[in-house]
């Protein structure tokens, strides 16, 4: 059964506050709108929150055809944050199979504006270290980038929430099989053997309505409703950073830089203040954070003017705007479960923390598609209940080394600045101060570079324990934020090659998929069998690399078996692969693992 639904405040204000972004939002919104729903609404999956992570998640279950309710306490016009400022390789990767990477590339910032990374005393001040990275227009030239050689079609891209929740959005409303509730709040849920059912609110007219489906999926933030129904409390650590952030709008600020090539990101230590710049429409808005200083627990301390323009290194003469200002603690959290039987969690509602190489958003989209293929294979009929395992085995490990990877970088960046206050001889034109500033790039670029060029983090996760991956008996390359190498080990990343001059992403099935390089293999027992797989017949392109001559590969690239022919018990094969028989134990999350960070004072991170 099919349903659209999208119910609009009828206030523009907060949409014509900052840019055509918010235009767009709106007019797609309204473009889809549709009678107001007074009767129970019912779909296979239901999914509380329309951020990135729950609009990521419908969008990939209704493109394979399983009917979804999105649900969104915000107004359907409501600006997005201006938080989120990295969209990850991975991540782009999924952008291509919706369909929509172009677009998501070519919003944001100018086509000529670069998206270096700079350590300064100030905006104005003196440069610390660079890390330079091409704007839109020299990625389309001949160069070599500190990316240029990852294994992917498609490079990450530097671009704030508010320009890519627009475009999910619009992408979500061009699904037929989507109903989006705008201004409607999940009050309560509860599940039986067969089925979800939700309590909503419907905000504007105060009355109560029923949502009923075979599954539920908190992706509504770290406050999540979902997530303290189920009775479950994130664990680690409350505590670790606490920052002021505002979003400012400026015209001057681009002028800050002189003569200089412009940042994209600037990390600013000086002895008045702690901060980061994120420039979001490489213009005229800007997004600024400043940390209390250390024991300071009161954000009013820190004053809310003077801190921007201690930043920036600039007079009470100079002239910004705020449009908005949070303050905000930065946390490391887990939740000990993802899952309560058919009700699950994904994105913040399962796991925080201080976004250091600015992944929050990007493995909240990785747990939503990963998610979403697994329910929507349940729903589909060709996958058993079982495989519905597979999510918290796979994703609860990689959550943990994510942000113990970003802790870590948090701490060699302290390391490398000193732990104490910044001496204000960092901001000298004198000799001392470019000798202090010299001894400063050579700690921090490493530092800087493995966080700003994570090709690790994107590339060399893997699921070790899944219970719907074959394990050979090898292991896995190391998983490292910097470093990524490549490797066929089931569980990994499949190596990134092209097939007469195609991307292997974009030959890919939406399920499982089998490699050959042997064009003699005799395919047609596993292609004939229950399990949904496309082949792909190609030439080796690197024998030392692809050792074997069969790998079967999920749709989101992870190898789940390998072989140099079919196995002669092909129905444990397919089995496995189904979810029927589940070939490893699942994984049994240890939280004690998240107190072990213990951070005095910190920059701002990549919010």
């Amino acid at each position: 059964m099919n349903f659209f639904s999208t119910r609009l405040a009828s206030s523009h204000s907060s949409a014509t506050i900052f840019s055509d972004a918010f235009i767009t939002f709106a007019a797609a919104s309204h473009a889809h709108a549709a009678p107001r729903r007074e009767t129970t609404v019912d779909a296979p999956i239901i999914v509380a929150g329309a951020g990135p992570v729950g609009t990521s998640l419908a969008i990939d279950a209704a493109m394979r055809g399983v009917d979804v309710v999105v649900l969104e306490a915000r107004e359907a016009n409501t600006p997005p944050d201006a938080k989120c400022n990295t969209i990850a390789s991975r991540t782009m990767e999924v952008f291509r199979r919706f369909g929509i990477a172009q677009d998501v590339r070519a919003a944001g910032l100018p086509d000529d504006f670069p998206t270096d990374t700079v350590f300064a005393s100030s905006v104005s001040g003196h440069e610390f270290t660079r890390i330079q990275m091409p704007s839109r227009r020299e990625r389309q030239q001949p160069g070599e980038y500190f990316d240029s050689h990852w294994p992917t079609p498609e490079p990450m891209v530097r671009e704030s929430q508010l320009w890519l929740e627009p475009i999910l959005r619009q992408k979500l409303l061009s699904l037929p099989n989507v109903t989006f509730l705008p201004r409607t709040e999940l009050e309560s849920f509860s599940q039986d053997a067969e089925s979800v059912t939700v309590t909503c609110r419907d905000l504007d007219s105060d009355t109560q309505f029923m949502v009923s489906g075979q599954y539920l999926v908190g992706c509504d933030g770290g406050g999540s409703r979902v997530r303290k129904g189920m009775g479950i409390r994130l664990t680690g650590d409350a505590e670790i950073s606490r920052t002021r952030s505002a979003l400012i709008r400026s015209t001057d600020v681009i002028k800050l830089f002189g003569e200089r090539r412009p940042a994209w990101m600037t990390w600013v230590a000086n002895h008045k203040a702690r901060g980061t710049v994120v420039a979001i429409d490489g213009k005229e808005l800007w997004l600024v954070h400043r940390a209390l200083p250390n024991g300071t627990q009161e954000f009013e301390s820190l004053d809310q003017d003077q801190s921007i323009r201690d930043v920036l290194g600039v007079d009470g003469t100079f002239d910004f705007q705020i449009l908005r200002d949070e303050d905000w603690i930065g946390r490391r959290l887990v939740a000990p479960r993802f899952r309560n039987n058919r009700v699950f969690l994904a994105g913040d509602a399962a796991h925080v923390w201080v976004p250091f190489a600015g992944y929050g958003m990007n493995a909240g989209i990785a747990d939503a598609v990963n998610l979403s293929w697994l329910l929507t294979s349940v729903i589909k009929g060709w996958a058993a209940p079982g495989i519905l395992e597979a999510y918290e085995a796979e994703r609860w490990p990689i959550t943990h080394q994510v942000s113990k990877l970003a802790m870590t970088s948090m701490q060699k960046t302290l390391e490398a600045l000193g732990r104490g206050k910044v001496p204000r001889l960092v901001s000298s034109s004198g000799a001392l101060g470019k000798l202090l500033r010299t001894r400063l790039r050579h700690k921090l670029f490493p530092v800087t570079k493995a966080q700003m060029v994570p090709e690790g983090l994107n590339f060399g996760y893997y699921y070790t324990h899944s219970p719907i991956i074959l394990n050979d008996g090898s292991t896995a390359p190391e998983y490292s934020m910097a470093e990524h190498v490549p490797s066929t080990v089931p569980g990994c990343r499949l190596p990134h090659f092209s097939v007469q001059g195609i991307s292997i992403l974009d030959l890919l099935g939406p399920d499982y998929t089998i490699i050959s390089f042997d064009p003699g293999q005799e395919l047609t027992p596993i292609l004939s069998s229950k399990l949904p797989i496309t082949m792909v017949q190609a030439k080796c392109p690197d024998q030392n690399l692809f050792k074997n001559q069969l790998y079967i590969v999920r749709q989101d690239s992870h190898i789940a078996w390998r072989g140099d022919r079919l196995p002669e018990n092909l129905n444990l094969l397919v089995d496995t692969l189904c979810g029927i028989k589940v070939s490893s134990p699942k994984v049994q999350p240890t939280v004690s693992d998240f107190h072990s960070f213990s951070m005095p004072q910190v920059l701002p991170a990549q919010h």
